[in-house]
């Protein structure tokens, strides 16, 4: 009681914090997810309370999608009209044809280039086998980057692909809010990266996104919202040849010691990424491959904190793009 009377504006600020703390940790999956990272390990759980204020975002906020449950609803519409016209069963595989953007694009949408939204050739042709090949920088010079702070980092420290490829990366980003995030520099402002597909055109499209997302969902409903987001840019890109990175891994240090952020968990989660490429207009490339010890692990010594590359390192991913690229005559 006498700390009390002595120090009341201390003990105000003791409670003011916990509390913000406690909301903030409540809100971490929802109003705040896209302020709480394991890139930010070292941050106080209470930051995310003031970043979010910052961009005028509030306990009080409503998400702008609430993916977990439009796409399972999704999921089993569509799997009502299947069977209910004998073509597929549930188990034959994921089939949902979300739209990001509201604007009501259905699982039976198609575009004029003869393929359905997921870039599923319905023409009828014969179909044409692709394999990987060698190509040179010039490759990227239409391409484009979407990822999180790992894809700022090839960016960054990698000059033959940045002066010529277009990236739409940011710190933190994640498969369930990448499209509708206000993160794209424009002279009128910033605007999301589905307002910037429907405005530009690319003949390639990378994306690696996921490790943000480990520690929330199940390899099933992140598969789920990333074939969301596939099926979204196959919509505004009809033409472009999509890739689907595997996330990158993680050091044996940080694998072995962390509950959700190892590389068991990621390779389910690239295994159910993997399915979503059809071989023809989406493929499915891993550059572990590139940066992997023989166990699996990211090798420490390109790693300045187990799970980030160091700046060195980043050519090691730009060799093996381009060793892994399609090139359609």
């Amino acid at each position: 009681m006498k700390l009390v009377k002595t120090c009341p504006l201390l003990i105000g600020v003791v409670i003011t914090a916990s509390l913000i703390s406690i909301l903030s940790f409540a809100l971490k999956d929802t109003v705040y997810s896209e302020y709480v990272s394991p890139e930010d390990i070292d941050t106080p759980i209470l930051a995310s309370f003031f970043k979010a204020a910052a961009d005028g975002v509030f306990p009080w906020t409503k998400t702008n999608v609430d993916y977990s449950d439009s796409l399972t609803e999704n999921v089993e519409n569509v799997e009502d009209d299947q069977l209910a016209e004998g073509t597929q069963s549930p188990d034959d595989g994921l089939q949902v044809s979300e739209d990001i953007s509201g604007n009501g694009v259905g699982a039976e949408s198609f575009d004029v280039s003869g393929n359905d939204v997921s870039g599923n050739d319905i023409s009828g042709n014969s179909e044409e086998v692709y394999e990987f090949t060698q190509v040179d920088d010039d490759y990227f010079t239409d391409a484009l980057f979407i990822g999180d702070s790992r894809t700022v980092g090839l960016s960054e420290y990698c000059e033959e692909l940045d002066t010529r490829a277009t990236f739409y990366s940011k710190i933190s980003l994640t498969i369930y809010n990448a499209m509708n995030t206000e993160f794209i520099k424009t002279e009128s402002g910033k605007i999301t990266v589905d307002q910037a597909l429907s405005e530009n055109q690319f003949s390639k499209i990378y994306i690696m996104l996921g490790l943000n997302e480990i520690g929330t969902g199940t390899p099933e409903t992140f598969a789920q919202a990333y074939k969301a987001v596939v099926d979204r840019i196959r919509e505004l890109q009809p033409d472009a040849i999509i890739y689907i990175q595997g996330i990158m891994h993680v050091t044996e240090k940080k694998s072995s010691s962390d509950k959700y952020f190892n590389n068991d968990n990621i390779n389910t989660r690239n295994m159910a990424l993997s399915e979503l490429a059809d071989n023809k207009t989406i493929f499915y490339i891993d550059m572990n491959e590139a940066v992997d010890d023989e166990n699996g692990n990211l090798l420490a010594e390109l790693s300045f904190d187990d799970v980030h590359l160091k700046a060195s390192s980043y050519e090691r991913w730009h060799q093996y793009l381009l060793a892994n690229a399609i090139v359609k005559e």
